[in-house]
């Protein structure tokens, strides 16, 4: 006969509340200013009328100082997922299990490479780097307008790379929910109430 301990039922896969918590605000604040970003810098430009100039700022502006707070809040999120380990994979392949590590990688690169970007391309420009309208951050270089041009095109690259791994990711995890029917999406969801 089997022990009751065989037959119990493990515990369901689950991220904490902080990780929860870090993990939508910063899709929240990367899916806002990436919007912004890329009407401001798209489909506004400057010295079609004065009006269109004054928007094509006020969204340029808007977007860094949404944008500036993923800086604090990846370095959060990285302290806490040293600190804390996120639940095994273990409802899929090995090979998946790999993919998905380098997916989270390759995301996680981003997070702090496309603000970086865009921190130092403001730097370059001669701009200040807004939080929120509350304060500037320190510039990451002095005024380089020669170096403006390759930044903006390196910031360019990198959000649109940022774009098609979000993608990739939310696709993914549709895919779990949908058709896999595990835990990996609802492990990122608020607890359910039994």
């Amino acid at each position: 006969m089997a022990s009751p301990t065989e037959h119990a039922p493990s515990p369901p896969r689950e991220y904490t509340k902080v990780a929860k918590f870090f993990h939508w605000s910063m899709a929240a604040i990367i899916i806002i200013a990436w919007v912004i970003g890329y009407y401001g810098g798209a489909m506004l430009h400057y010295g079609v009328d004065d009006a269109e100039t004054a928007k094509k700022v006020t969204a340029i502006v808007t977007h860094k100082n949404i944008a500036t707070l993923t800086l604090f809040f990846v370095v959060g999120r990285l302290i806490w997922r040293a600190t804390h380990a996120a639940p095994p994979l273990t409802e899929m392949p090995e090979i998946m299990q790999r993919l998905t590590h380098l997916g989270h990688g390759v995301l996680y690169f981003l997070m702090v490479a496309v603000p970086v970007s865009g921190w130092a391309n403001s730097s370059s420009a001669g701009y200040n780097i807004p939080v929120l309208w509350l304060f500037d951050i320190p510039t990451l270089m002095s005024k380089s307008p020669a170096v403006t041009p390759y930044l903006v095109t390196l910031h360019w690259f990198l959000a649109w790379a940022l774009a098609i791994v979000v993608i990739g990711h939310v696709a993914f995890a549709l895919k779990h929910l949908l058709i896999d029917r595990d835990e990996t999406m609802s492990a990122m969801l608020p607890r359910r109430k039994s």
